[in-house]
């Protein structure tokens, strides 16, 4: 219902004429800066400085060790590591550890295949799974997050043992970007 005081066709409070004109210069586009930042995270992103992926290899005892996993990576993104062991002798119980530093802020979301046993050792995260045969190989596959509240990354050890004895191990680096 109108009243005889509302005109047919006026704009609501706050809306002038001035709306209905065209906008003339910068005004009518986008604004160059947020173009030129919207491109140089493009830019980072390919070149990888956002994120990055690496293997870290290690040899020893007749056995090499692979870990691959993101260099660089970000809060709170969903990341998957893969360590893979070969070896030329047999691995009379083949047992992987990581040092807890490398996880610390991390949440481990899968591992597959599942260790038959897992255990805390000496600041590690120890993993047991079955013999490992010669000139085989062996590949375990962690599916995990960055939990929001860590800056810088991790730093730790990745190592395979025969039981107890320590056969090789290597040294990576997560840098985690807010």
């Amino acid at each position: 219902m109108t009243t005889s005081t509302e005109q047919k066709g006026s704009f609501p409070d706050g809306i002038g004429d001035e709306h209905l004109r065209s906008s003339n210069g910068l005004r009518r586009h986008a604004s160059p800066l947020s173009v030129a930042v919207f491109g140089s995270v493009i830019v980072l992103g390919l070149v990888g400085l956002l994120g990055h992926e690496r293997d870290w290899r290690a040899e020893g005892a007749g056995a090499e060790l692979t870990v691959h996993a993101p260099e660089i990576t970000r809060n709170g993104e969903f990341l998957e590591m893969r360590i893979t062991v070969e070896t030329d002798e047999p691995i009379g119980e083949l047992v992987i550890g990581i040092e807890s530093a490398i996880w610390e802020d991390f949440t481990v979301n899968t591992m597959i295949p599942a260790p038959t046993d897992e255990e805390s050792t000496d600041g590690e995260f120890r993993f047991r799974f079955a013999r490992l045969e010669p000139r085989s190989s062996f590949l375990l596959k962690i599916d995990l997050q960055v939990n929001p509240d860590i800056l810088g990354g991790n730093r730790g050890t990745v190592a395979v043992y025969d039981g107890d004895a320590a056969i090789v191990e290597t040294p990576i680096s997560i840098t985690v970007l807010p």
